[in-house]
């Protein structure tokens, strides 16, 4: 029930001159307000949020409705609100018990109404407030956590009365048990980022729940790092070694450390954890660089460090490197050897000179010179190991070496390169024909025996008829040869037969027999891709068609004089040797 306490006229407040300034001379008010509100619900609990509302208050017999209100909840005295021309209020009482509420109402002229109600508000039970403070907000597996729900609080229930459980994890299983107890330490055991719990149950077994993200991660920045490097100031042609034997954890003087590094600076370390706190290095570049240093403790907690040096420039040695037309001869053979190939960081290919020991006895044949290639026959028969040394304008040196077959044979010997495919072959002259010394070997077009690139390189590759022809038909076509040189003809192949009689030949032309023909026994593939006959057979292509789809091989098995003539599908794989145009 609303009771009016009385309309009184107290004069201009204050708080209401700006608005009787506003005013039109001609105003006049003659009557207070009459104050009226309704409150929902009309009793409650402790719980309830109770809704006020003072539409009901007017200025009668005027046209001007504006007035200001303010409210006392408890009729103490002592009004709880300022004037407002709000309408609408909510309030909760907390504690259980009979309250009296007065609203008054005021208009511009400061005459006044007041009305009051009064309301029973019962016990009623809500949730606890949880609060969480976690110190530090991040730390690594190390770090004590500092975890408080001390600022929780509860409308019905005391401070003492309410319970605390914990979820470090975030993982929905409960760490500990309800206790009392409000503030806790923790460490984690892992990195991650938790999302951690704390939960508050109130004496009614009313619960509410409150999280907090925690960071945990695997850095130490309490770790001392610092290293040193010999040279201080290095070149390119130094070893650098580098010592982080100085770090140190200043909270647990036996700690133990990992240490890995990246020269680079860039985050990729170029070692491994190592145990040893030393590492040598050299770097392969010159200017400035940054140097990393990462160091991980017995806990797995890491910390890193970076140093700035310089790196000098300094000469370095040249590369040696040549190679031989044909590594096999005989005592008319002029070995062909080119350094061309060798290289120097600062120097120019021109500028760097070499010089040739034929034998390796350690007595330069040849003095330094800046052309790179060199013409030599032997006067021996043997092994020979060829050594080049190349020095750059600095004085540096290098050395390449590899080894060569002198046989004893007579006949005429020689080299070409093919320019298209870069590859070089020794050559033979045997009768009126040049010949190569080694099968062919273009990598582009080759199969190699069981499809092992191994005996390409020993016994040179396996060609059908049209690879090996380049698609052409013609007899004495060039086909892979290199310019200058053609697949041989059948008449070809039997004038070479002829030369040493049918019965000699395949002895004269095997490897080692003193002709340096060189022939080897390659196998064969046949149409289907099957490789057999290694070291047994080797049949030769011919450039001359056979009846049907079928070309003419030259076939020799070992240790059999025959010499076949084989009509032989084009799919077949067999080796090539090419004679010269």
């Amino acid at each position: 029930m609303n009771i009016k306490i009385g309309k009184v006229f107290l004069g201009l407040l204050p708080v209401l001159l700006i608005g009787v300034a506003a005013c039109d001379k001609d105003d006049k008010i003659a009557s207070p307000p009459e104050a009226s509100f309704s409150v929902v619900p009309e009793n409650g609990n402790t719980t309830t949020i109770f809704k006020f509302n003072s539409n009901g208050s007017e200025n009668p017999g005027i046209i001007d409705t504006m007035l200001f209100f303010r409210w006392d909840w408890n009729a103490d005295g002592i009004w709880d609100t300022n004037f407002s021309r709000s309408r609408a209020f909510d309030h909760r009482f907390m504690q259980l018990g009979n309250y009296t509420v007065i609203m008054e109402a005021s208009n511009k002229a400061g005459m006044r109404d007041t009305i009051r109600t009064d309301i029973n508000v019962g016990q009623g039970y809500s949730r606890p407030q949880p609060q969480l403070l976690i110190s530090p907000e991040s730390g690594h597996v190390r770090t004590v956590f500092t975890l408080d729900g001390s600022a929780t609080i509860d409308d019905e229930d005391e401070f003492s009365t309410l319970l605390f459980r914990w979820d470090w994890e975030g993982d929905g299983f409960w760490d500990t048990q309800f206790s009392n107890e409000s503030v806790v330490e923790h460490m984690y055991s892992s990195a991650s980022n938790f999302h951690t719990v704390l939960q508050v149950k109130d004496p009614s077994g009313l619960t509410a729940r409150k999280n907090q993200r925690v960071k945990v991660n695997l850095l130490n920045p309490k770790l001392y790092l610092d290293f040193s490097w010999t040279p201080d100031d290095g070149t390119t042609a130094d070893v650098f070694t580098f010592d982080a034997s100085s770090c140190s954890d200043p909270d647990d003087s036996e700690n133990i450390f990992l240490y890995r590094w990246d020269f680079n600076g860039d985050g990729f370390y170029e070692t491994d954890y190592l145990a040893s706190p030393t590492v040598e290095y050299r770097f392969d570049y010159e200017g400035e660089t940054k140097v990393r240093l990462e160091i991980m403790d017995k806990w797995g907690l890491k910390n890193t460090t970076i140093e700035e040096l310089f790196i000098a420039h300094a000469n370095r040695a040249p590369v040696a490197r040549f190679f031989t037309a044909a590594d096999y001869g005989n005592l008319t053979s002029s070995f062909y050897f080119d350094a061309s190939g060798s290289s120097d960081d600062e120097d120019y290919i021109d500028d760097i000179s070499v010089r040739w020991d034929f034998e390796s006895d350690g007595i330069w044949d040849t003095e330094y010179s800046k052309t790179k290639s060199v013409y030599h026959a032997f006067g021996e028969v043997g092994e020979f190991q060829i050594t080049v040394e190349a020095i750059d304008r600095g004085g540096l040196t290098a050395t390449a070496s590899l080894n060569v077959q002198v046989s004893g044979g007579t006949n005429p010997t020689g080299v070409i390169i093919d320019e298209d495919s870069g590859d070089s072959y020794g050559t033979v002259k045997l009768g009126n024909q040049w010949w190569m010394s080694e099968n062919l070997k273009n990598s582009t077009n080759q199969y190699c025996y069981r499809n092992n690139a191994q005996y390409c390189e020993t016994y040179g590759g396996l060609y059908s008829w049209s690879i090996a022809m380049a698609g052409s038909s013609n007899s004495g076509t060039r086909g892979l040869c290199p310019a200058g040189w053609h697949i041989p003809t059948q008449d070809e192949w039997l004038e070479l037969i002829n030369y040493f009689g049918e019965s000699e030949v395949r002895a004269k032309l095997e490897l080692g027999s003193g002709t340096d023909f060189r022939m080897l026994y390659s196998g064969q593939m046949s149409n289907t891709g099957v490789s057999d006959h290694l070291g047994n057979v080797t049949n030769f292509w011919t450039s001359t068609k056979a009846t049907g789809d079928n070309a003419w091989a030259i076939s020799f098995q070992a240790n059999k004089d025959q010499v076949w003539n084989l009509s032989l599908g084009r799919s077949y794989r067999n080796s090539v040797r090419c004679i010269k145009n």
